[in-house]
């Protein structure tokens, strides 16, 4: 039976070892303390079930004592769901119960999701260290940039305090870790797309590049082209449907001459989307290998396409809050209260000033 004053003398070894609690009658209470080779020391529950031996990782002493750890341990046995339970299991499980009742484009989550290590996700989760996950983010972030590490770290830590809520493990123990020890601080892009890069890309032959001549003409963002149908283009508008918007509002888009021209040369199908079914990283992962053969530094991604758009609108004299209005950013300040004029008029001949401009800039001569 341990007691704090043999807890505090133990000392670390080469390697870690365990020293096992017990109750007053000297029965086993499945309380186990972990003394590692760092020094540190981890409450674990460890016991059988169904043939199988379960550790549970439930604190750290002298974060938690002994007393509290031997109430928790058995609050862990009586409450734990099922500690067998791979960290593929788990996710599976709040991608169906919370993101895709939740989210308008879960497939985002879960493009995320299938990029976890296979080591990882084939782990019975309670057995998953804070430091395995750190070291797989931070090569994450190494071989495909911090932005993408950082959304998979917020994206997991939601992941195991939905396990640890409905009782696969006993604490978060991705609680403590922030993006600074993963993909750090992200640098806001200011990626404007020259003239020649416009030019190069407009006359590019590949599936994507009528979509990515929409975004250029329209200035909206990928996600909603993506999801964009026949029956949302009318009246020379095309309408986003507040289940298709980011910000959750119905928007539309004011199409000019050669955006209707673009969308007649596409086969039409009622019932389908008008770019085909095609996922947003299938887009920047072509638009990354072609930025790279066509030997342009940094490459640019879709939502670069939507930054040009808009900067080149200003540059042409759009009116800022008019160019607002067509990004369907939300208006700040006493502009968000008082402001609610559509500007109709403004928008519509904003986005033919700017395809006049880009059919300058197609047609120029390098």
């Amino acid at each position: 039976m341990l007691t704090d004053q043999t807890i505090r003398r133990l000392r670390p070894r080469a390697s870690d070892y365990w020293r096992a609690d017990s109750n007053a009658d000297g029965t086993s209470n499945n309380l186990y303390l972990r003394v590692r080779a760092s020094g540190s020391k981890v409450w674990h529950v460890r016991r059988r079930k169904d043939g199988v031996l379960l550790n549970l990782r439930i604190g750290k002493w002298p974060d938690l004592g002994l007393k509290a750890a031997r109430t928790k341990a058995q609050d862990v046995i009586g409450g734990v769901a099922d500690a067998s339970a791979s960290l593929k299991a788990v996710t599976d499980e709040w991608f169906t119960q919370r993101i895709e009742k939740r989210y308008k484009r879960p497939k985002h989550i879960r493009q995320y999701l299938d990029r976890i290590p296979a080591g990882l996700l084939t782990k019975p989760i309670h057995d998953i260290e804070r430091i395995e996950v750190a070291r797989a983010l931070q090569h994450y972030a190494r071989t495909r940039g911090p932005v993408g590490a950082n959304r998979l770290l917020a994206i997991l830590k939601q992941a195991f305090a939905y396990a640890h809520k409905v009782g696969y493990i006993p604490d978060n123990v991705l609680a403590p870790l922030t993006r600074d020890e993963v993909g750090g601080d992200e640098k806001a892009r200011e990626r404007v797309l020259t003239d020649a890069e416009i030019r190069s890309l407009w006359n590019a032959e590949y599936g994507h590049v009528p979509l990515l001549r929409f975004l250029l003409l329209t200035a909206q963002r990928i996600g909603e082209a993506q999801q964009a149908k026949w029956s949302h283009v009318r009246d020379d508008r095309w309408h986003i449907p507040a289940e298709t918007s980011k910000n959750g509002k119905p928007h539309w888009c004011a199409l000019s001459k050669q955006a209707s021209a673009l969308l007649r040369t596409l086969p039409r199908d009622d019932d389908a989307v008008i770019f085909g079914d095609v996922s947003n990283t299938a887009v920047q992962a072509w638009m990354k290998r072609w930025c790279k053969a066509q030997e342009i530094e940094p490459a640019f991604t879709p939502h670069d396409l939507r930054r040009t758009a808009a900067t080149r609108m200003n540059e042409l004299g759009v009116p800022p809050h008019v160019v607002e209005k067509i990004l369907n950013h939300s208006m700040q300040g006493v502009m968000q209260v008082y402001n609610r004029a559509e500007y109709a008029d403004e928008r519509t001949a904003a986005m033919q000033t700017w395809a006049d401009g880009l059919d300058r800039i197609v047609r120029a001569k390098p």
